[in-house]
């Protein structure tokens, strides 16, 4: 039976409406698909690797106890490792004045900056972060070598402070300032100091993701 007039306008409003239902539904989850994509999302910072190296003057080439003679001058060198990571899809990381802090018993023994990862062509999810410091405090090197001689470990906090930006092709974000908490890093020594299999050394027990 063919359509009237009235039929058929009707029909034509009913595929209008239909077709305004879909561009809207399509056009919504667009918004929502972009909401999410574009709404940045704070890096999060792991520490990977720490190791503690004794030394003393009497034998440069090796390693030595912690608990050297008065004689000799001591030290104990750190080399961290670390790597940010970003959660952002299509949003790259900018970082200015990354700078870390070595923590023990409390007290600051290091304060280091880092060089700031260049900012290559599109989203690196993962960047790693690398230092090495040496501390000399004689205070700090007594309670060190207590510390190991009682518990053979020592824990030691680090905290990551950074200025960072996100970036979108030519559109760029507030800078804002993160900083990261590293607590109980727990670095184990060998009980028996070995200078063959360099057993004085303090290697972190785990890696340890940090808080902001």
């Amino acid at each position: 039976m063919p359509m009237n007039t009235q039929d058929r306008q009707n029909y034509v409003m009913l595929l209008h409406i239909a077709a305004a239902v879909v561009v809207i539904c399509l056009f919504g989850m667009t918004v929502m698909l972009m909401c999410v994509v574009f709404t940045p999302r704070i890096p999060s910072f792991e520490v990977t690797s720490l190791t503690v190296t004794p030394t003393a003057t009497a034998t440069a080439t090796t390693a030595a106890p912690l608990n050297a003679t008065a004689r000799q001058k001591q030290t104990v060198t750190f080399h961290f490792q670390g790597l940010m990571e970003n959660p952002n899809a299509v949003l790259a990381v900018w970082y200015k004045n990354p700078n870390l802090l070595m923590w023990f018993e409390h007290s600051s023994v290091a304060s280091v900056p880092l060089e700031a990862p260049h900012l290559a062509k599109g989203v690196p999810a993962n960047i790693p972060f690398q230092v090495e410091f040496t501390v000399d405090n004689k205070k700090v090197l007594r309670e060190l070598a207590a510390k190991r001689r009682v518990f053979g470990s020592v824990k030691f906090g680090i905290t990551f402070h950074a200025w960072i930006k996100f970036k979108f092709g030519g559109i760029n974000s507030k800078p804002r300032f993160l900083s990261f908490n590293c607590q109980a890093l727990q670095v184990g020594f060998s009980p028996v100091y070995n200078i063959n299999n360099e057993s004085n050394i303090g290697m972190l027990v785990a890696p340890i993701q940090c808080e902001l």
